[in-house]
């Protein structure tokens, strides 16, 4: 799925091509309203993205066939989870699972995305075999580690953030309350009528200072 660089001549130019294309739509999340963290990582996330596909969808010189719709299911063919193609397809996925998750403060749709991108992308490369590309099973399994790792990674540096915003040692502080008693009135007065208050005697204060002023007849 992910061949190397040098198999890839036009990586850098569309990822650069699809950056830009994505750019109105990263440069609209920085104003909408909310924390910087998602906003930034909505930010690089088209970039992100963009990235993966150019990765993934670039023309390549190479040829493994002409049979459309086949995709290898060995696990130990060359390009596997322990090579470094293979690595590379883990953490291809990394930020942009990450960035996902990240920006809308739901694990699950870093994942999602992960693995619908990357069984997306594996069908393509099954139906166009002209783009040079095979489709291979460990390729998927790859991706979607790599998804496991960036929202893992999200969750982790969050937790990190939230230990240090919590406050060290309690606080107690002191509240007091003041009553007011309003006796049941003798006689209606009329309508926007105020009556004066009268200040009663104060017998002793209260522990933290505070005591009433006046009663309301």
């Amino acid at each position: 799925m992910l061949e190397t660089y040098r198999g890839i001549p036009h990586l850098l130019d569309t990822w650069l091509v699809l950056t830009g294309m994505a750019l109105p739509v990263a440069l609209s999340s920085l104003r909408r309203p909310g924390a910087l963290p998602p906003r930034l990582a909505a930010f690089g996330m088209p970039a992100a993205f963009a990235l993966v596909l150019a990765a993934t969808l670039s023309p390549t010189p190479h040829r493994f066939g002409t049979v459309v719709g086949q995709c290898g299911t060995h696990l130990a063919t060359t390009g596997g989870l322990t090579s470094v193609q293979g690595l590379l397809n883990v953490l291809l996925f990394v930020p942009a699972a990450g960035l996902l998750a990240l920006a809308s403060g739901r694990p699950g749709d870093g994942i999602a995305a992960g693995i619908g991108l990357s069984a997306s992308v594996e069908a393509v490369q099954a139906l166009i075999p002209q783009l040079g590309r095979s489709c291979q099973l460990h390729d998927l399994i790859a991706n979607t580690a790599g998804a496991f790792c960036g929202v893992g990674l999200v969750a982790g540096v969050q937790s990190i953030a939230r230990r240090r915003l919590l406050v060290p040692s309690p606080y107690v502080v002191e509240h007091a309350a003041m009553i007011v008693v309003r006796p049941r009135p003798t006689a209606r007065h009329r309508r926007h009528e105020h009556l004066p208050l009268r200040p009663i005697p104060v017998a002793a204060k209260s522990s933290s200072g505070l005591r009433p002023v006046a009663r309301a007849r």
